[in-house]
C-alpha cells in the first residue's frame, strides 16, 4: 500500500503518471489521509518557491483524488497558486489524470464538481487560469456524463477551446450551449475574429470554417432549428453592444439566409433595432423592414416608427438609404402624408446634402399631401435657404391628381440622386436632442467641472488586507492608499499588520513573501514592493538602485535611457517607499485631492509627525509631496511652516513661502522635417513633435531632473515605453502643460499613419488626457496637441476619453481651443491624423454644450485643412466645416475667414463649396 510519504515523493518529482496510478490503487479511507497532508505541503512548497508547473500539475490530481467534499475538491482545483502557464497541449494529461482519480466517486459527484469548477470561470479572466478550469470541467462533465454547465464563463471557454467549426455537429456540448451563445456575457468579443474571417470564408465553399457558417450549415441540415438561431439572433440585438461585439452575430444572421415569409413575421423586432443599435446592425434591419415593406407586410404604425428612427440616426449612408425608401415608396404605399412628416426631421441637418434631399422629395410630393401635412411642412421648412424653400413653397398647393389625402402617386418614383451614392461617413450627432419645433437644441455651455473625490483612507489592517489588490490593474489613487495604509499601520504595529496580510497574501500572491529574489518585477509597482518589504527583511538589489537610474539619466556617457524620466522618478519613489515601511510615521506625498495635489495644511502636519517620532522622510517622498502643493497656498498654512525646525521642516517651510514650482518655459512645435534647425544646431524631433521644456536656473536639480526636456541635445533620445503613464499628471498636477510635453512625442507616436512606425511609441497605454484636463495650471499648445493626438487615436476609448477631457478644459475655462484647432489643423495637412475622427470628437463636445470652444479650434484649423483650388480635399473637411456652421451659429460668431472665403468664391455646386458657402454666410450675415 502507497504512503503518504511515498506520494509526496512523486509529487515532489513531478512524477505524474506515478502520482495518479498510486491514487487509483489507494483506498478511500487512506486517500482523507493523503487530503489532510496537501495544504500543510503546498504551504511548504510555496516557501521554498518550488511551486514549478512539473509539481502543481500532481497537485492538482492528488487534491481531486482524495478530497472527499465536491466543495472542498472543486476549491483546491481553482486555487490561484495551482495555476498552470498557457500551454494547452498539457491540459489533456492533467484532465485524463484527474478522471482517472476520481472514476470511482458518483457521477452526481464529479458533475457537481464540475459545475463549481464552471462558476469560477471569469469572462475576459487576464490571470493564465481560466483555459485550465474550463478544460477540467469540461473533461468531469463528459467523464460524469452530466448536463454540461452553461455559465458564461464555460460558454466562452468553448468557444476559445480548440473546436474546429467542420466538427460541430459532433460536439458534445453543442446543443446545450448555443441558446446560450445568445445572453452569454462575452461570446460576441470572443467570436470577433470567427466574423472577421467571415467576410473571406463565406464567399468559399468552406463557409464551414467558421462558427457562423457552421451553424448555418447546420440548422439548414436540419441537425440545428434555424428559426431557434433566428430569434436568438434578434434577442442578442436587442440586448444591445457595440459594432464589435455584435459583428458575429450580424454574419451568422445573415449566413441564415432568413426567408421573406421569416423576415415578415418578425417586422416589429427589427423595427425595435433602429433607435439604439449600432449601424451594421441597424443597416442589416433596415434591409429586412424593406423587404417586408415590398410584400406589403409594414403597417402605417410600423412605418413611421422606422422612418422616425432611422431619419435621427447620425450615419449618413442610413440616412441617405431611408429617404431614398421613403421617396420610392410614398406613392406606392399611398403614404405621402406619413412620409412628408419624417422627411422634415432632417430639414435642420448639418449635412448640406441630407438637407438637399429631404427637401427634394418635400417638393415632389407637397402636392399630394393633405392641407395639414402642407402647413406642417411649410413650417418645419421656414429655416431651409431660399433655394431649398422656394420649390417646397412652389408645389404647396393640391395638385390635380393629388387632391385626395395619400392618393397614390403615378409620377416617376425615382431618387433624387442614384442609388449609388449610398456611402459618405457621418458626423456625429449621437447626442443631439430635437425641440418641439424640430431644430437641434444645443446646451448654453459645457456641464460644469465637478472634481472627483478620493476614498476615505484605511483606517485599520483588517481593512487593508480586504483592499490587498494582488497583482491585478491598479489606479493610481488605489496604490497610494493602500501604500499610506501600509507605511502608517505598520510604523504602529507591524505585527498586527503582518499578521492582517498574511493570509490573503498567500493566497493571492504567495511569491511576494518568498525570500528567492525574482528576476521579473515591475519597478513602479508599488504595492508588491512594499508588501514584499513587509514580509522579506534583506532587500533585493534592485531597491537601491532607483535614485542612481533617475540622478544619472541625463549624464550617461553612451546609450538610450531606458525609461523617461517620469518613470525613473515613479520607481525611485516607489521603492524607497517599500524601504519605508515600518520605519516612518506617514508618507508626505499622498494626495489629498483626485487630481494628485496635497493640502497644504495636511503636509504641515505630516512633517509634524515626523519630528514628533524624530524620523526623517524619504528624498523623493518629500519630493513628491512638494511638487504637488496647488497653485494656491492658505496663508496660514504658511504661517504654520515657519514653526517646523528640522531639515525636511524648513524645506517645506520655504517652499510654501516661494509659492511652489514656477512654471517652466514650454515650447511645443508640430514640424514638417526630420530635423530642423533650432538655437544654432541641428535637433532629430522624436515623431515629428518639437516639445521642450526648461525649468530655469532657480529650481532644484531633481526638479530640472524631473521636468526638463529634452532628454539630451539632440531630442534623438526616446525610449520605447509602456509603463503607467497615468501616474504622471498627479505627479505634477500644478503644471499640466509640462505633462502633457512629456506625453506629446508618445503621444505623437501612438497613431496609425505612417509616420508612427518610425519612433517609440507608447505601448499599449492610453494618454491619461483626463487627468491632464483635471490638473492645474497653463494650458497651451502642448495640452492642445495632446489632445488632438488623443481625439485622432485609433482606439475607441482613448477618443471617448478625449472627449470628456475637452469638456472638463471647457467647463474650467482652460482649454486652449485656438492651439487644440491649430494643432489638429496642421496635424491634417501633413497627413498624420484622420480628421474625421476628430470631428466625431468634435460634435460630440459640441452637443454637450462646448460650442464656443468648439469653433474657436474650427476657426483656427480651417486655415490648414481648406484645400487649394487644384488640390485633393482631406477626408472629414465638409463635415469639418458643417459643424462649423452650427456651432459658429451656436455661439453666434462673426468674423469672416479670408481661406474659407476663397473657396466659398470658388462657385460650383461641390459639396465643399456649398459648406463653405453656407458658413461664410453665417459668419458675415449680420
Amino acid at each position: 500500500m502507497h504512503t503518504w510519504p511515498d506520494i509526496r515523493a512523486k509529487i515532489d518529482a513531478g512524477d505524474l503518471p506515478a502520482v495518479t496510478s498510486m491514487l487509483v490503487e489507494l483506498p478511500r479511507p487512506e486517500r482523507r489521509a493523503v487530503a489532510k497532508e496537501l495544504p500543510g505541503r503546498l504551504k511548504e512548497m510555496r516557501a521554498a518557491a518550488v511551486l514549478s508547473d512539473e509539481v502543481t500539475r500532481p497537485l492538482l490530481v492528488a487534491g481531486a483524488g482524495t478530497i472527499g467534499g465536491a466543495a472542498e475538491a472543486a476549491a483546491w482545483l481553482c486555487r490561484t497558486d495551482l495555476r498552470l502557464g498557457w500551454d494547452a497541449n498539457r491540459y489533456a494529461d492533467l484532465c485524463s489524470a484527474i478522471c482517472a482519480v476520481t472514476a470511482d466517486r458518483p457521477a452526481k459527484w464529479r458533475g457537481d464538481v464540475a459545475s463549481r469548477v464552471a462558476r469560477r470561470l471569469v469572462v475576459g479572466d487576464q490571470a493564465g487560469r481560466t483555459p485550465q478550469l474550463w478544460h477540467i470541467a469540461a473533461a468531469l462533465t463528459l467523464a460524469a456524463e452530466a448536463a454540461p454547465p452553461v455559465s458564461d464563463g464555460f460558454v466562452v471557454g468553448w468557444l476559445a477551446d480548440d473546436v474546429h467549426p467542420m466538427t460541430l455537429a459532433e460536439d458534445p456540448f453543442l446543443d446545450a450551449l448555443v441558446p446560450r451563445l445568445f445572453s452569454a456575457i462575452g461570446v460576441g468579443a470572443a467570436l470577433a475574429r470567427d466574423a472577421g474571417r467571415g467576410e473571406q470564408g463565406m464567399a468559399q465553399e468552406g463557409a464551414q470554417y467558421t462558427w457562423a457558417g457552421s451553424l448555418a450549415a447546420l440548422a439548414r441540415a436540419g441537425r440545428l432549428d434555424p428559426a431557434a438561431l433566428l430569434d436568438g439572433c434578434l434577442s442578442r440585438f436587442l440586448l444591445g453592444g457595440t459594432a464589435h461585439t455584435l459583428r458575429w452575430f450580424v454574419r451568422l444572421h445573415d449566413a441564415l439566409e432568413p426567408t421573406d415569409e421569416e423576415v415578415a413575421a418578425r417586422v416589429r423586432d427589427y423595427v425595435r433595432l433602429l433607435p439604439a443599435a449600432p449601424p451594421n446592425v441597424a443597416d442589416l434591419a433596415l434591409r429586412a423592414i424593406r423587404r417586408a415593406d415590398d410584400m406589403g407586410r409594414l403597417d402605417e404604425a410600423l412605418f413611421e416608427e422606422a422612418a422616425g428612427a432611422l431619419l435621427f440616426r447620425p450615419e449618413k449612408k442610413l440616412v441617405r438609404a431611408t429617404l431614398i425608401w421613403l421617396d420610392r415608396t410614398a406613392g406606392k404605399r399611398e403614404r405621402v402624408d406619413a412620409t412628408l412628416r419624417a422627411v422634415t426631421a432632417v430639414f435642420d441637418s448639418d449635412a448640406i446634402e441630407t438637407q438637399e434631399r429631404a427637401a427634394k422629395i418635400a417638393a415632389k410630393h407637397m402636392g399630394k399631401a393633405g392641407k395639414q401635412v402642407r402647413a406642417e411642412v411649410l413650417s418645419a421648412a421656414a429655416p431651409l435657404p431660399p433655394d431649398l424653400l422656394e420649390p417646397i413653397t412652389a408645389t404647396s398647393a393640391p395638385s390635380d391628381t393629388g387632391a385626395k389625402e395619400g392618393r397614390r402617386d403615378t409620377s416617376s418614383e425615382s431618387a433624387p440622386d442614384d442609388d449609388a451614392a449610398f456611402g459618405g461617413s457621418g458626423l456625429s450627432a449621437a447626442s443631439r436632442t430635437r425641440g418641439a419645433s424640430g431644430g437641434v437644441s444645443l446646451s448654453d455651455g459645457p456641464p460644469p467641472f465637478r472634481p472627483r473625490e478620493l476614498p476615505p483612507p484605511i483606517g485599520s489592517p483588517a481593512e487593508m488586507a480586504e483592499e490587498f489588490p494582488g497583482r491585478g490593474a491598479r489606479t493610481w489613487a488605489d496604490t497610494e492608499r493602500f501604500l499610506a495604509a501600509l507605511v502608517e499601520l505598520s510604523f504602529r504595529d507591524f505585527a498586527g499588520t503582518t499578521e492582517a496580510l498574511g493570509r490573503i497574501v498567500q493566497e493571492t500572491a504567495p511569491g511576494l513573501t518568498q525570500a528567492a529574489e525574482s528576476r521579473y518585477h515591475d519597478d513602479t509597482d508599488g504595492v508588491a514592493l512594499a508588501v514584499r518589504a513587509l514580509f522579506v527583511v534583506r532587500r533585493p538589489r534592485w531597491f537601491h538602485s532607483a535614485l542612481a537610474s533617475f540622478r544619472r539619466s541625463r549624464s550617461r556617457a553612451r546609450g538610450r535611457s531606458s525609461h523617461p524620466p517620469i518613470h525613473q522618478f515613479l520607481a525611485w519613489r516607489m521603492q524607497e517607499a517599500a524601504s519605508l515601511v515600518g520605519k516612518v510615521p506617514v508618507l508626505l506625498a499622498t494626495a489629498t485631492s483626485a487630481s494628485g495635489h496635497v493640502d497644504p495644511g495636511v503636509l504641515v502636519d505630516r512633517i509634524g509627525r515626523y519630528e514628533e517620532a524624530g524620523a526623517d522622510p524619504g528624498a523623493a517622498d518629500l519630493l513628491q509631496a512638494l511638487l504637488r502643493v496647488p497653485r494656491e497656498i492658505d496663508p496660514a498654512a504658511v504661517a504654520r511652516a515657519q514653526g517646523l525646525g528640522s531639515k525636511a521642516g524648513r524645506a517645506v517651510a520655504s517652499w510654501l513661502a516661494g509659492g511652489g514650482l514656477a512654471d517652466p518655459a514650454v515650447e511645443c512645435e508640430i514640424v514638417k522635417e526630420s530635423v530642423v534647425r533650432r538655437h544654432g544646431r541641428d535637433v532629430h524631433p522624436p515623431n515629428g513633435v518639437l516639445s521642450v521644456v526648461a525649468t530655469g536656473g532657480d529650481a532644484p536639480s531633481d526638479v530640472s531632473r524631473l521636468c526638463d526636456l529634452p532628454l539630451d541635445t539632440s531630442w534623438k533620445d526616446l525610449p520605447y515605453y509602456h509603463g503607467p503613464t497615468a501616474w504622471w499628471p498627479p505627479t505634477l498636477p500644478s503644471h499640466r502643460e509640462v505633462v502633457a510635453a512629456h506625453l506629446l512625442p508618445y503621444a505623437a507616436g501612438s497613431t496609425d499613419d505612417a509616420w508612427a512606425g518610425q519612433a517609440p511609441i507608447l505601448w499599449g497605454e492610453e494618454l491619461p488626457v483626463v487627468a491632464v484636463a483635471e490638473a492645474d495650471g497653463p494650458a497651451g499648445a502642448a495640452t492642445g496637441a495632446l489632445l488632438a493626438y488623443a481625439l485622432a487615436s485609433p482606439r475607441p476609448e482613448q477618443r471617448a476619453n478625449a472627449v470628456d477631457a475637452l469638456l472638463v478644459l471647457s467647463g474650467r475655462g482652460h482649454l486652449p481651443a485656438a492651439e487644440f484647432g491649430d494643432a489638429f489643423g496642421r496635424l491634417t495637412a501633413l497627413r498624420r491624423v484622420k480628421l474625421t475622427r476628430i470631428v466625431k470628437g468634435l460634435g460630440d463636445a459640441a452637443d454637450a454644450g462646448a460650442h464656443a470652444d468648439i469653433w474657436t479650434a474650427i476657426a483656427a484649423a480651417l486655415p490648414h485643412v481648406l484645400p487649394e483650388a487644384d488640390g485633393p480635399t482631406p477626408s472629414g473637411v465638409h463635415d469639418l466645416i458643417a459643424l462649423g456652421t452650427r456651432t459658429a451659429r451656436a455661439s453666434e460668431a462673426r468674423a469672416a475667414i479670408p481661406a474659407l472665403e476663397a473657396v466659398a468664391g470658388r462657385g460650383g455646386t461641390s459639396r465643399l463649396v456649398k459648406e463653405a458657402a453656407r458658413l461664410h454666410r453665417t459668419l458675415t450675415t449680420p
